[in-house]
């Protein structure tokens, strides 16, 4: 999977339940996704729980979680998805956890490759 560079940032573009979105490809983030409510609305994802987190800038917050289906390197998967009152989409590294990322910002490169796991 490739990806791009705005404003120079990450940004990743996935299926999420059917519809096509530009999400940052944030490090920081140990979640899967985080994406606004109102586009949350407009997609239209299932609620199923309520959960605490820890902004960026140290805040404790409240926020709702909701259930998504998603095409990820090939393969259909189902997400939690945290809701945000900004106005920002978020990947993060549990959505990578078996992945390569290759960040080359000076040469426009950014990819993301699944890398095979061993269970011996």
């Amino acid at each position: 999977m490739k990806g791009f560079f705005r404003e120079g940032s990450p940004i990743i573009g996935l299926e999420i339940n059917e519809n096509k979105i530009d999400l940052l490809l944030d490090t920081g983030f140990n979640g899967h996704i985080m994406l606004s409510q109102r586009l949350i609305d407009k997609i239209r994802l299932e609620q199923i729980g309520v959960s605490d987190y820890i902004t960026a800038s140290g805040e404790e917050r409240e926020t709702r979680i909701f259930r998504a289906k998603m095409n990820f390197l090939g393969e259909e998967i189902e997400v939690p998805v945290l809701s945000t009152e900004g106005d920002f989409s978020l990947a993060g590294m549990e959505l990578f956890h078996n992945c390569r990322i290759l960040i080359e910002k000076s040469n426009d490169i950014l990819e993301l490759t699944k890398i095979r796991v061993s269970l011996d």
